[in-house]
């Protein structure tokens, strides 16, 4: 399909005279399997193709060759390809037409188009496809420029997934237009090449100036306008900066060629990886608009999703690992140069905003449901926690680890689709840890860090000082060793790590001076938010229903304190709080759990066993004449229903009540 102006859009094909003929014989995708081999084939793409903007057509053939590398044949194959009136396919294999499958009434439908092969391909063999295609592009007559995302020719099709492939290609583009391509020009054969890449788009610019050098085996090029000179020059010299340095840092750069292209003028929001090796920046005509750590940051930053995003493929969606994983690669450059951490700090914001408005930010979670996400999904949970979530792990493990789990994974990846999953193993590998810790938490809760120093003092013991500092989490949120820096009066500084799955850690430290500042988190490699947000009252029925029914006691006391302050209304949250309540012997405030219930429940069985408890509980508090009326009152209640508390050994029911009219309630019951 041809992709003209628009990231993705699909712009359709149709069928020549030859393959409308196979229509009358085809067969129906039911009778022949179509199989994708577990990793798909490399296929090599040979492309001679030519563009003429006048009429608005490009037409070319091209070569597809690959080896079945999966244990069964391959007979049906998938194009993304699509039909209309405005353009044409034709395709051959071993010198026949195969048949396309999927037509309604002799009519091709929509990509992907499925064929089936005259003779299938064997485990092992190699195949070949011929293809000639041609399709119309509406282009106005002001038009000074064309990108596209590397769906422009037809291309195989295995089920949706990411892969790499080979491209050679030869696009002939009109006098006066400049043109970027996914690949390296050889100068020789007039292709440009690419040994592996995730895409093959394109870029025409018309009236282009350029800047063009050879880094360390990579050849940077941008194109720019008169106009966006200066910004495109301080991308470009990042470029080269940045290329140098991943390289030096990672042992390698994954393609032979970085283009650097012009985006939407005026506006200096960002940029993308259009396609493999084609990074775009917006706004270089209004460079002043943006400080020089914008320009800086955003090219380093796309230039690291060809790292991830372009090298490493991820198949989950939503993609939030590539994200993070590339957010990464442009920290370690900031970092390196000493630059401002804001953009960075930024991202982080940008979740700990989205917390505080009460979103959801489980990051596991269907295409479907992220799809009735109704905040800003990619900005806070996709780039911001997916940020938060890599640089918080490297933070847990160390730096050192992370790195050799980071550089493991470009090297074992590259060319192939690495999931969190998939990633997460890798993690535990490498760090010899168990981490269903971290990623429960971080990625399949929308829990978040809250923690702060509770306290600190310091006082003089003979010679020496000895520091005490006390750091607390906020209920239910994320447990992780944090950082504390301790610096004193004499320059010298100290750094100690809470123990994760403790609420509350007492860390003492020893020096020869008085304690002058503690530190929480010094690195800034959290989002910790040391004042949490109010918790609604879905959140209040959450946590309640993840606790456990015993034991659980100081927690239910501050469960307790918070649902005071949101005028909880759920009965059944209720019952259970003043459960856990009388679990931890605060006989007030269970009482005054369940003694919200009658007004709120409608249902007799619930009201019996509140003023049951009711009754229970004054009986605890040495009130036995109120005792007796919640007794009374319960059995007014009584349809015959029982409750039954196994972790008691307790089953309220009418015998249970008129035995406490005789007999007072104790703990010993």
């Amino acid at each position: 399909m041809c992709v003209p102006h628009t990231f993705g859009r699909q712009v359709a094909v149709v069928l020549t005279a030859a393959i409308m003929l196979c229509l009358a014989t085809q067969q129906s995708l039911g009778e022949i399997d179509y199989l994708v081999p577990k990793d798909p084939p490399k296929s090599h793409y040979i492309i001679d193709a030519s563009f003429d903007i006048e009429s608005g057509t490009l037409e070319g053939s091209e070569k597809i060759i690959f080896t079945n590398n999966s244990p069964r044949p391959l007979q049906v194959l998938a194009l993304s390809w699509s039909i209309s009136e405005d353009s044409a396919l034709e395709i051959t294999a071993a010198g026949a037409a195969p048949v396309l499958l999927n037509a309604e009434n002799g009519v091709p439908t929509t990509s992907p188009l499925f064929y089936r092969l005259p003779q299938p391909v064997a485990p092992g063999d190699k195949a070949e496809l011929q293809v000639n295609f041609r399709c119309d592009w509406k282009i106005p007559k002001d038009e000074t420029e064309i990108i596209t995302s590397g769906w422009w020719f037809p291309r195989l099709w295995w089920d949706g997934l990411p892969f790499h492939d080979y491209f050679k290609v030869k696009l002939d583009v009109p006098e006066g237009w400049t043109l970027a391509l996914s690949g390296r020009l050889n100068p020789e054969t007039g292709y440009y090449e690419s040994e592996s890449g995730r895409t093959c788009g394109f870029y025409l610019g018309k009236g282009m100036k350029t800047l063009s050098r050879e880094v360390e085996g990579v050849l940077i090029t941008s194109l720019f306008r008169e106009t966006e000179e200066r910004a495109a020059t301080v991308c470009f010299e990042t470029a080269v900066d940045a290329v140098s340095f991943y390289k030096n840092w990672l042992g390698f750069y994954p393609f032979r060629f970085l283009w650097i292209v012009p985006g939407v003028p005026g506006m200096a929001m960002g940029g993308y990886p259009v396609a493999t090796g084609i990074v775009v920046i917006h706004g270089l005509n209004v460079f002043e608009k943006r400080n020089l750590l914008h320009w800086q940051w955003i090219t380093a930053h796309e230039i690291g999703h060809q790292y991830w995003g372009e090298w490493v493929l991820d198949p989950d969606d939503p993609a939030w690992l590539w994200i993070g994983m590339g957010i990464y690669t442009d920290r370690e450059y900031v970092r390196a140069r000493g630059l401002s951490p804001e953009r960075h700090e930024g991202l982080m914001n940008g979740f700990r905003k989205g917390v505080m408005e009460h979103n959801d930010t489980t990051m596991d979670i269907p295409p479907a449901q992220a799809d009735r996400i109704d905040y800003d999904w990619n900005n806070v949970t996709v780039h911001g926690k997916g940020f938060s979530v890599i640089s918080a792990l490297d933070a847990a493990l160390g730096s050192e680890t992370f790195v050799q789990i980071y550089r493991r994974c470009l090297s074992e990846y590259g060319g192939g689709r690495l999931g969190w999953r998939e990633f997460r193993r890798v993690c535990e590998e490498e760090s010899g840890e168990n981490l269903s810790w971290f990623f429960e938490q971080w990625v399949r809760s929308g829990k978040f860090l809250s923690c702060k120093i509770e306290s600190q003092e310091c006082v003089k013991e003979g010679d020496r000082f000895i520091t005490t500092i006390i750091v607390e989490n906020a209920l239910e949120t994320i447990s992780m060793p944090v950082a504390v820096k301790a610096v004193f009066e004499d320059g010298s500084e100290q750094v100690k790590r809470t123990l994760r799955g403790f609420e509350r850690n007492v860390l003492s430290f020893e020096s020869n001076s008085m304690l002058k500042q503690a530190i929480l988190e010094p690195e800034h490699n959290l989002p910790n938010i040391e004042s949490p947000p109010s918790r609604t009252a879905e959140e209040i029925d959450s946590i309640l229903r993840g606790m456990a029914w015993t034991g659980t006691g100081e927690k239910a006391l501050e469960v307790f304190l918070l649902a005071c302050e949101m005028e909880l209304t759920n009965a059944r949250s209720l019952y259970k709080l003043g459960l856990l309540l009388f679990d931890g012997e605060y006989y007030t405030e269970s009482f005054e759990s369940f003694s919200k219930i009658p007004e709120l429940e409608t249902s007799e069985s619930r009201i019996f066993a509140a003023f049951a408890w009711m009754g229970h509980l004054k009986d605890l508090l040495g009130e036995r004449d109120k005792a007796l009326e919640f007794y009374k009152k319960a059995l007014e209640h009584d349809k015959g229903d029982s409750m039954q508390h196994s972790q008691y050994g307790i089953t309220i029911d009418r015998a249970w009540l008129e035995e406490r009219l005789r007999t007072p309630f104790t703990r010993e019951e």
